[in-house]
């Protein structure tokens, strides 16, 4: 009887190791590999992973998680063309840990649980456009929702669909139509009070794609903000 219950505490624990490995676990890594991509620890095991769904339809197929506390290493690319997920629901994801095109990514799924819909999104973390310059620190923020504040365009990419951008730290590109919605569109001289999206790495660089129109939001001209604020004044004459 004794080792029975010796057996069944250890299959318990087995188990519950299984679903405790985080987004965190699987992303964290020091060591650049061969190719300076850093790939997973756990580059070909099988894990379960707990996240918020922060984008889908990701045009090379799949969407994107997040833990609720969002932060560095906290976000992935989930590797699933059929999936049936929205934006904001809460999921327990299980597939082997790979890499595509340098992203590490959970592929192979074999199963996905819908704990919560309509949850609340991580709030997104706040870089600049310097971060995602350096390789060795933009990679802490591969997959993961963030955003870039205060970012004007200085160039046109050879790809029609990026931009570089930079609010003074350094360049980086704005990546678009990474979500299949043709309703993200960026204006090539344009500067934005606000860019949030999904850190990809594609074209052997790191980038942040819009997943929305709503994504994108524009800097007033001055000279609109001048004439606002000049009503606003005319009310107490």
């Amino acid at each position: 009887m004794q080792k029975l219950l010796i057996m069944i505490c250890l299959i318990a624990s087995l188990s519950v190791g299984a679903w405790a490995i985080s987004i965190y676990d699987v992303q964290f890594t020091t060591n650049p590999g061969s190719d300076g991509t850093y790939p997973s620890r756990y580059l070909g095991k099988q894990v379960s992973l707990e996240g918020i769904v922060t984008a889908v339809n990701y045009h090379s197929g799949g969407y994107f998680i997040n833990e609720p506390l969002n932060g560095a290493w906290r976000g992935i690319l989930i590797s699933d063309k059929n999936a049936r997920v929205k934006i904001g629901d809460r999921i327990m994801v299980s597939g082997t840990v790979s890499e595509t095109f340098g992203m590490t990514c959970l592929a192979d799924i074999t199963q996905t649980r819908t704990l919560e819909t309509g949850a609340m999104l991580p709030r997104p973390l706040i870089l600049t456009t310097g971060q995602l310059t350096r390789a060795e620190e933009a990679e802490a923020f591969e997959s993961v929702y963030a955003k870039i504040v205060n970012a004007t365009v200085i160039g046109q990419k050879s790809s029609k669909n990026r931009l570089s951008i930079t609010d003074g730290s350094g360049v980086c590109a704005l990546q678009n139509a990474s979500f299949g919605s043709k309703e993200v569109i960026m204006n090539a001289n344009g500067t934005y009070s606000s860019i949030t999206g999904i850190v990809l790495f594609n074209f052997s660089e790191f980038s942040i794609s819009p997943i929305s129109v709503n994504d994108i939001v524009f800097s007033q001209p001055t000279s609109v903000q001048n004439r606002s604020w000049g009503r606003i004044k005319s009310i107490y004459k």
